[in-house]
């Protein structure tokens, strides 16, 4: 087939699949690549990739950008390579709901796919339909939650989005409702198309008996008909309970949540129970992410404290302030004050890492650099160019960068001295922090692979560096040449400060 005719014949079986979609996509089934066949006015406002050479390495971006927050976990599992290939091995169409952000608006679309295999050359065909208006307004829906709570209201919502299965049991007649996403073997697959012929008591105690591991007896009695029926009479909505348990046909254990949303049926009388299933996997690992990131943070600040607070540094100093004391006791005294600003500085940094104003950190520059050129007096020239201050950044992260510039590149050139520039700017999108030296400079590449080899030490600057990326999304430039100097710049992009 030509690809005239191939593009003609793709265009037919789509319109004719996906009629009133407001956007239609083939995926080559092999290689995954893919085109945009068509795009409703709303939606070409998304600004989304009309083609592409893989079309599930480009979702994770487009998902952030325009899928609901709330639905963006569970729109990366539906819509991930191996559900859409499992979902169209059992089905002809493979489709769900989630929420798509359209002019500051969640609205409700449907994602539907099925697979076209003529000529040989499998297509994935995929269509995205606005379902926002049927959804809202559809009456079976609206009278099976009129009876729940508004709390519990919200609670489905995020159900939908997030939940790893759920069921819906009567627990006044101990029968299941209904049971969806749960993970069965085949012996009790064909039990649970009706579920009218399994009660809930017999469906717990199988999950008991095959699935839950820790917390066993705290899931038994939470998940208990009586111990549910009685927490709604004595008023409480709600109830949970952790635990692990196995995946079907595995070992693998994983941590998981169980919430239990009562409420009553309003013609019946009956106690109901929305159960629904939480995998913790994922939350557990964000967790430990978080919480090594902030170990990380602490440990960076602690070392960036002691590298500026080093004993050398110290001594020197008080000893150069004692021997001008008899001599100048009035410049012995602004030093003092200089020494003490630098030392709170430091202080300060190590028990709050949270940013301050610039002007706070400039202020904690200007004392070390007098202290500075108390011991190498007029050889070191320093020059301010603050043309913007309305900024925060984190405390020690230029001064640390003015004292390399100082120490390894001025003081190396000797007696000839030479001048450091600070100089401070806005742009439209970040504020700029440049530190200029015209000292000795040195090979960037070979610094790094020194580094790399542990020949030398750079762990101000790699604590500088993280601290600024993981705090602010602040950038670090190094830009160096031999026996001309060496220029820093950090960019704090504007949209982190706020």
């Amino acid at each position: 087939m030509n690809k005239r005719y191939k593009k003609l014949y793709l265009d037919t079986i789509a319109k004719a699949l996906f009629e009133n979609y407001e956007c239609v996509y083939a995926v080559d089934a092999e290689t995954f690549s893919y085109r945009c066949f068509y795009q409703s006015d709303s939606y070409s406002l998304l600004r989304l990739e009309n083609q592409g050479t893989n079309f599930f390495d480009d979702i994770e971006n487009n998902i952030l950008r325009t899928i609901y927050i709330d639905d963006q976990e569970y729109v990366r599992k539906m819509i991930s390579k191996k559900a859409l290939i499992n979902g169209l091995k059992k089905e002809k169409f493979y489709s769900f709901v989630y929420r798509l952000v359209i002019d500051c608006k969640p609205l409700y679309h449907k994602f539907r796919a099925t697979i076209d295999k003529a000529n040989g050359h499998p297509h994935y065909l995929i269509g995205i339909r606005n379902v926002d208006k049927a959804f809202r307004q559809d009456k079976a829906q609206a009278e099976k939650l009129s009876s729940m709570h508004s709390k519990e209201i919200t609670h489905l919502e995020a159900i939908l989005a997030s939940s790893e299965g759920y069921l819906e049991a009567n627990l006044s007649k101990n029968s299941i409702i209904e049971i969806s996403h749960f993970e069965f073997p085949k012996e009790i697959s064909k039990k649970l198309k009706k579920p009218n012929s399994l009660s809930y008591s017999e469906f717990e105690k199988w999950r008991i008996d095959n699935y839950i591991t820790n917390n066993k007896n705290k899931y038994i009695e939470i998940s208990d008909r009586k111990y549910l029926i009685n927490c709604f009479k004595n008023g409480e909505k709600r109830a949970s309970v952790s635990f692990s348990m196995k995946r079907n046909n595995s070992q693998q254990i994983r941590p998981c949540k169980e919430v239990f949303y009562l409420y009553q049926d309003n013609a019946s009388k009956d106690i109901l129970s929305f159960c629904v299933l939480y995998d913790l996997t994922e939350q557990q690992r964000k967790e430990k992410e978080i919480q090594d990131l902030e170990q990380e943070l602490q440990m960076s600040r602690l070392r960036n404290f002691t590298s500026q607070m080093q004993p050398h540094f110290l001594y020197n100093s008080l000893g150069s302030i004692q021997e001008i004391i008899l001599d100048d006791p009035i410049y012995a005294s602004e030093l003092i004050g200089d020494f003490t600003t630098h030392l709170r500085s430091c202080i300060r940094a190590m028990s709050n890492d949270a940013p301050i104003p610039f002007n706070q950190e400039l202020e904690n520059i200007k004392a070390y650099i007098n202290i500075e050129k108390m011991r190498f007096g007029d050889k070191l020239k320093v020059v301010y160019d603050i043309k913007a201050n309305d900024f925060s950044i984190l405390p020690l992260s230029v001064q640390p960068i003015v004292e390399n510039a100082i120490r390894h590149g001025i003081y190396q050139k000797g007696e000839k001295g030479g001048t450091v520039l600070i100089s401070t700017s806005e742009s439209a999108n970040s504020w700029n922090n440049l530190i200029k030296d015209n000292g000795l400079g040195f090979d960037v590449k070979q610094f790094e692979t020194e580094v790399f080899l542990g020949q030398r030490d750079s762990t101000g600057l790699k604590n500088i560096t993280f601290r600024l990326d993981k705090m602010m999304n602040a950038s670090v430039n190094i830009d160096s040449k031999k026996d001309i100097g060496t220029t820093v710049t950090i960019t704090i992009p504007k949209e982190k400060l706020g």
